[in-house]
C-alpha cells in the first residue's frame, strides 16, 4: 500500500511531523468488525496463535490490550497496539492510507449509505513499553457513570468514537486519563488530522454523569448522520464544513441540532420515520438544505398515501434521495 496523492503525501507528512522522534509510537487497532490487513490465523478462539499471526502480517511487535472479562467480546476482536520503528516505519504511511480509505468507504455513497463503516486505526506516542501502553488503553476503555448500564466497553479505539468523547466532556477530562500518554493522533471526519496531547504523568478516572453518558451514547447516530451529510458533500466536490480550525467539533454541534430537528420532523410525519435511520436521513437532508421542513414539493411527498391499498409509507431513509433531487431543483414555487 502507498500513499501517492498530493493531499496524502502531505497528511503523512503531517503526520510524521506530529511526533517527537526521541519518544516511541504505536499504531491502536480496533478489530472488532476485521483486521485492517490481511491475518491468517489458523485458532481464531487462542489469543496465542492470534498474537502470532498479528506479528508475522505486521512484521512487529504486538500486545493486545485486554479489556474488562465481562465484556462479550472474543479476545480476537479487542483492541491492539503495533510498536512501530519510528515516524519513518513503512506501517506509519500504510495505516494512513487504511484511516483514509475507511473514512472514504463509509461517506463513499452520502445520503444514500447508512453511514456506518469501521474506522480502525489511531496513533499514539508515549515512553512507555507496549504492555504498559495496552495497559493504561484498556483502563480507558472501562466504562465509569453514575448512570444506570450494563455497558462495560467504551470503545475508543474506533477513532469517531474518541473524537466524540471529546465533544461531550471536553480535552482536559479526556487527557487527564492519559498518564504518561503524550499523543493521541487520529483522522477526523473531515479527514484531517486531529490529536490530543497531554504533558503530566498523573492520571485522573473519566467519570460520565448520568446527562452525559445519555449524550454520548448518542454517538452512533451522530456518526451515521456525519458520515452521510459529508459524504453527500463530497458527492458534489464541497467539503465547505471541514474547512475550520475546529472541523469535528463544529461539525457535531451542527448535526446535534440536525437530529433534534429530525426528532420534531418523526412526530409530524411518524409514518415515515419508522427506524433510527430514517431520522439520521432527515438530519443529513436538513443540514443539505436548511430549508427543507419549509419546502411546499417536500411537505407534499411527505404527505402523499401509497397508491394501491395496504402499502406502507416509504420511510425517509428509501425517500431522501428523491427529496435531495427535489430540493436541488430550485426554490419550491
Amino acid at each position: 500500500m502507498t500513499t501517492s496523492s498530493p493531499s496524502s503525501v502531505a497528511t503523512l507528512a503531517q503526520l510524521q511531523a506530529t511526533f517527537d522522534s526521541a519518544t516511541s509510537i504505536y499504531v491502536l487497532v480496533d478489530p472488532m468488525q476485521g483486521e485492517p490487513i490481511p491475518v491468517s490465523v489458523d485458532a481464531p478462539d487462542s489469543l496465542a496463535a492470534t498474537q502470532a499471526a498479528r506479528e508475522a502480517a505486521w512484521g512487529r511487535q504486538v500486545t493486545t490490550v485486554l479489556l474488562d472479562p465481562r465484556v462479550p467480546l472474543a479476545q480476537a476482536q479487542q483492541p491492539y497496539v503495533v510498536t512501530l520503528q519510528g515516524a519513518d516505519d513503512e506501517w506509519l504511511a500504510d495505516t494512513l492510507d487504511i484511516a483514509q480509505a475507511e473514512r472514504h468507504a463509509s461517506q463513499a455513497d452520502g445520503l444514500a449509505s447508512d453511514g456506518r463503516g469501521v474506522h480502525r486505526v489511531s496513533w499514539l506516542q508515549t515512553s512507555l513499553f507496549a504492555e504498559d501502553v495496552a495497559a493504561v488503553v484498556a483502563q480507558m476503555l472501562r466504562v465509569d457513570t453514575s448512570a444506570w448500564t450494563d455497558a462495560r466497553y467504551m470503545r475508543l479505539a474506533d477513532r469517531r468514537v474518541f473524537g466524540w468523547l471529546r465533544h461531550v466532556v471536553g480535552d482536559a477530562r479526556v487527557s487527564a486519563q492519559f498518564g504518561r500518554l503524550r499523543r493521541w493522533v487520529y483522522l477526523d471526519a473531515c479527514g484531517q488530522l486531529a490529536q490530543l496531547t497531554h504533558a503530566d504523568d498523573g492520571v485522573e478516572r473519566l467519570t460520565l454523569d448520568g446527562d452525559e453518558w445519555k449524550f454520548f451514547m448518542r454517538g452512533e447516530r451522530m456518526h451515521a448522520t456525519t458520515a452521510r451529510w459529508l459524504g453527500e458533500l463530497a458527492l458534489l466536490s464541497d467539503q465547505a464544513p471541514c474547512k475550520s480550525s475546529q472541523q469535528d467539533r463544529e461539525v457535531y454541534a451542527q448535526v446535534a441540532a440536525a437530529l433534534g430537528r429530525a426528532e420534531r420532523a418523526a412526530q409530524r410525519w411518524p409514518t415515515r420515520f419508522v427506524r433510527a435511520r430514517d431520522q439520521d436521513a432527515w438530519a443529513a437532508l436538513s443540514l443539505l438544505h436548511a430549508d427543507i421542513e419549509h419546502d411546499a414539493r417536500v411537505r407534499a411527498a411527505l404527505q402523499a398515501r401509497p397508491e394501491e391499498d395496504g402499502q406502507s409509507d416509504e420511510t425517509m431513509h428509501t425517500l431522501s434521495i428523491a427529496l435531495r433531487a427535489l430540493m436541488l431543483k430550485g426554490t419550491s414555487s
